[in-house]
C-alpha cells in the first residue's frame, strides 16, 4: 500500500511553476525621480541668445554625466540642425531674430540594455530634454526625462529577452528635430535587417494630475460609441494609432499588471498617421509612426489638464508627489514585461 500511495504521489505531483523575478517598478525611487526634475537646468532651448544657448550644451552635458554615473557609455548622435546664422529669441508675445555666428550642432544619447535571447528585437523609450524659453520645464519634459533616466538605473543589468534602448532626444521644442533623426536611423537599421522595433514608447509630460471635475480637457471630440472625452485627469494616457493599437494594449496591460493604483487610460483609434487629429503628433512618437514602427505617446496629457503648460509655473512643486512615480512605475514595468523577463542565471 505504501508503494501504491507513492507511485500515485508521484503520478499527481506537478513541478511549481516559476515564479517571475521581482519587477523593477519596487525600486522606482520617488525622492530620486523629483531630484533629477529640480536638477535640470530651466529654459534649455536652442532658441535663444547665442550665449544663452549654452543652458542647452550644459544640459547636455548633464545627460551625459548622469547615464555615466549609472554605469553607461552613452552613443552620442550629433544632430544636422543648426540655427543657420539666426536664432528666434522670445520678445513679448512674439519673437524675434538675432544674429548667431557661430551655429552648434546638438545631440541626442541613447544607451542600450542588450537583449539575452533575441537582442535584433528592440522596445524602444524616448524622452526629450529640451524645453520652451522661459520655463522651468518640470513637467515639460523633465518628468519624462528623469523617468527616463530611472528607467535605465532600475533595468539595468536585469535579464530581458528582447533589448531596451532609451533614447534622450534633443529639440523636441522645435519640431521633433532629434526624434525625427533618430527614427530615421532606425528605418535604417530596420531595412537593412540589423533589428526589427518590438515598439516605441514616448514619454511626454508624466506628472500633473487632477481630481477636479472639469479639470481634463480633450483635443479629440466625442465620437459616438468610440469614444467619450474624460473630464477629470487623474489618470495616465497611452495614445496611439490604430496600426499601433495592439502595441498600445500589450503596454497597458503589463503597465496595469503591475499593481500601480493610477489607472491607465488607452486611447488607440486614431485613424491613418493621427493628421486628423493634429494635438496627437506633436512629440517624439510622430517620426516613428511615420516610418510605420509601432508607437505610443504616455501622457499626462499636457495643456489639456496642466495650467502650467509652457509657462514659468511648471515647476517641480506642480508635479504629483504620488501619482508621478506611480506612473513612472507603471512604465518600467511595462517595459520590463514587454522586453521579456529572463530568470537572473539565463
Amino acid at each position: 500500500m505504501r508503494a501504491l500511495a507513492l507511485l500515485t504521489a508521484s503520478l499527481i505531483w506537478v513541478p511549481p511553476a516559476l515564479a517571475e523575478p521581482a519587477g523593477p517598478e519596487a525600486e522606482v525611487d520617488p525622492a530620486r525621480l523629483f531630484d533629477l526634475v529640480r536638477a535640470l537646468p530651466p529654459s534649455r532651448t536652442a532658441w535663444a541668445t547665442p550665449a544663452d544657448q549654452q543652458v542647452l550644451k550644459d544640459t547636455e552635458e548633464w545627460v551625459l554625466a548622469r547615464l555615466r554615473e549609472l554605469g553607461y557609455e552613452p552613443v552620442e548622435q550629433p544632430l544636422r540642425w543648426t540655427t543657420g546664422g539666426v536664432a528666434r529669441v522670445p520678445d513679448g508675445d512674439g519673437w524675434r531674430v538675432v544674429p548667431d555666428p557661430q551655429p552648434r550642432t546638438w545631440r541626442n544619447f541613447y544607451v542600450e540594455i542588450p537583449g539575452r535571447a533575441a537582442p535584433e528585437e528592440v522596445v524602444l523609450v524616448g524622452a526629450h530634454f529640451d524645453s520652451v524659453p522661459g520655463t522651468p520645464g518640470a513637467d515639460d519634459n523633465a518628468s519624462g526625462t528623469a523617468a527616463a533616466l530611472e528607467l535605465a538605473r532600475v533595468l539595468k543589468d536585469r535579464p530581458m529577452r528582447s533589448t531596451v534602448r532609451i533614447v534622450f532626444f534633443n529639440l523636441e521644442e522645435i519640431g521633433l528635430i532629434g526624434s525625427t533623426e533618430h527614427a530615421q536611423w532606425t528605418r535604417a537599421r530596420i531595412e537593412a535587417g540589423v533589428e526589427r522595433v518590438v515598439g516605441m514608447l514616448s514619454l511626454e509630460m508624466l506628472g500633473y494630475y487632477t481630481d477636479e471635475p472639469g479639470g481634463q480637457r480633450s483635443p479629440i471630440p466625442a465620437i459616438p460609441g468610440v469614444f467619450e472625452p474624460p473630464t477629470v485627469g487623474d489618470f495616465l494616457a497611452v495614445v496611439a494609432t490604430q496600426a499601433s493599437a495592439d502595441f498600445a494594449q500589450r503596454l497597458a496591460d503589463a503597465m496595469r499588471g503591475a499593481g500601480a493604483g493610477l489607472p491607465i487610460r488607452t486611447i488607440a483609434f486614431i485613424p491613418g498617421d493621427g493628421s486628423a487629429f493634429p494635438d496627437v503628433r506633436r512629440s517624439d512618437h510622430a517620426p516613428f509612426w511615420d516610418i510605420g514602427v509601432p508607437a505610443v505617446l504616455v501622457t499626462d496629457t499636457s495643456e489639456f489638464r496642466t495650467p502650467h503648460y509652457h509657462k514659468p509655473s511648471d515647476t517641480a512643486d506642480t508635479l504629483d508627489p504620488v501619482r508621478y512615480p506611480e506612473a513612472v512605475r507603471a512604465i518600467a514595468a511595462g517595459v520590463w514585461r514587454l522586453a521579456g523577463p529572463l530568470p537572473a542565471d539565463d
